[in-house]
């Protein structure tokens, strides 16, 4: 600053100047020109400020009322909204799954089971449960008696993708409930066969058809094939060899088949105990296997005046099988064991020989005439017999009563005629004991009566020699010795 007086500059800060002494004023002195030119500036900034607040105001009033009207939409947009919100409310909660299920349950409960229907089928198309739905319009359907509905109904819920198990049971057990009621059993096997769940084919497996099947896979063999065939349940199991679709007028299948060399179209079919019928099963094997020699017999064909013992041979390692009332023998027929004698009168012989694979040779026939050169018949021999035990005590008259107080009886029952060796030709009787039922138990022993004077004796079986072998002395004479002691003594 400078000082007014000396014109010396005053330092900052300083009041006085250092040269002169001069006061230094902060406020500059009055002057009128300077109040008049302040006093008319001030009035026109208040001029000014006073239009700007005029205005002001005049623009607040027109926000407000903007901000009013704005206000007073929106208001009423959302008491609007809210009416409206309130509406489809209401209005979805009365056409909502829940709510048309209970209105049905409420009609089905009155016997209005059409109108029960409407409401259930709304509420499944609604997305209500599916599984709670149809049952209930399958109990509507079973109501009303309309049988084609009530089925239709419970197939579509057991073939409904994602049921549940328990669902899926009940279904099937009313289906077949249904079909058992009419006896349509073909409809209850056409069920089952497409059920997926298990447990329910077990539990209606007796009317279930399966198709059988075989123990062996087809194709080509080099040994004799014993073929089963198996089927899921109780019934009958037709077959044919000649690959021909067979019926129950064909060959039933009861043990296994030996398929032995040779080829076969196996075709089979199951037919249970309701009548159902299965599907075809086929199968074609071809079997290739060597075939053992047949069986050879001491004797050929022809007519024999004496005891003849049969003797028949086989390769080794082969089992002998034998019929004599004309059939074919196989592995179930009587097994040749050593001994075979030639019964009286005529008779025919089939031998077969089947090997450890079960391969079967061809059958060797024998027809026989037996007739023997005597004077005396087997009823003679049995008389015989008879007389001896009667003669012994051991019964008490000729139809081999025991005893007075034992009813039963003793029976000899002509086995067969046989040669004993250095012994002679014997007719031999087999012993057995007869209860009053008719029933009879054998006991072991024989008796051997010869063929030409009747002697008698106690025999048994060789199993060595494969004959009978003589076990006791003489027990009676023969009718000449007798006859010719009964001189002597006269």
């Amino acid at each position: 600053m400078v000082c007014p007086e000396c014109g010396r500059e005053i330092p900052e800060g300083h009041l006085y100047c250092d040269s002169c002494g001069m006061e230094v004023r902060i406020v500059p002195d009055f002057e009128p020109e300077v109040e008049n030119s302040i006093t008319e500036s001030l009035s026109g900034v208040a001029e000014s400020l006073t239009e700007e607040k005029k205005e002001e105001s005049a623009e607040s009033r027109r926000e407000k009322q903007k901000n009013l009207f704005v206000l007073s939409l929106g208001c009423i947009f959302v008491f609007a909204l809210i009416v409206l919100v309130g509406y489809f409310s209401v209005n979805a909660y009365f056409h909502s799954a829940e709510y048309l299920y209970k209105a049905a349950m409420a009609e089905k409960e009155a016997g209005n089971y059409e109108t029960a229907l409407a409401n259930l089928r709304s509420a499944e198309e609604t997305g209500g449960s599916f599984e709670e739905i149809k049952m209930e319009i399958i109990a509507c359907y079973q109501a009303m008696g309309d049988e084609q509905s009530y089925v239709e109904n419970l197939y579509e819920l057991v073939s409904h993708e994602g049921i549940s198990r328990e669902r899926l049971v009940q279904g099937y057990d009313q289906i077949v409930a249904y079909y058992k009621g009419k006896g349509q059993y073909e409809q209850i096997n056409a069920l089952l066969q497409d059920c997926p769940e298990s447990s329910v084919q077990e539990k209606y497996i007796y009317y279930m058809a399966n198709t059988p099947e075989f123990n062996y896979v087809e194709g080509a063999y080099n040994e004799v094939v014993p073929l089963k065939i198996l089927s899921n349940t109780s019934g009958h199991i037709y077959y044919t060899t000649d690959g021909s679709n067979p019926d129950k007028y064909s060959e039933e299948y009861t043990s296994p088949i030996f398929l032995e060399t040779g080829e076969y179209e196996i075709t089979a079919v199951f037919v249970n105990e309701y009548g159902i019928k299965s599907a075809y099963a086929k199968a074609f094997y071809q079997i290739d296997v060597s075939m053992p020699f047949a069986p050879e017999i001491n004797a050929y064909s022809g007519d024999f005046y004496t005891p003849q013992m049969l003797q028949v041979e086989a390769e080794e390692g082969c089992q002998i099988y034998y019929t004599t009332d004309g059939s074919e023998p196989d592995g179930l027929s009587s097994i040749y064991n050593g001994f075979l004698a030639m019964p009286l009168g005529d008779s025919t012989f089939k031998f077969v020989a089947i090997d450890e694979n079960g391969v079967s040779s061809e059958v060797t026939v024998r027809n026989y005439h037996l007739e023997l050169i005597t004077d005396y018949t087997k009823e003679d021999a049995q008389n015989v017999v008879l007389r001896y035990l009667l003669d012994a005590g051991r019964i008490i008259d000729m139809d081999g009563t025991i005893s007075e107080e034992d009813p039963r009886k003793m029976i000899y029952v002509f086995a067969c005629c046989v040669n004993i060796v250095d012994e002679g030709d014997f007719y031999i009787f087999s012993e057995y004991i007869e209860d009053t039922d008719g029933s009879r138990v054998k006991t072991g022993s024989y008796y051997a009566v010869g063929l030409y004077n009747l002697p008698l004796y106690g025999t048994q079986y060789d199993a060595r020699t494969s004959n009978f072998a003589l076990t006791t002395e003489l027990l009676r004479q023969g009718l000449g010795d007798m006859a010719q002691e009964a001189g002597t003594e006269g």
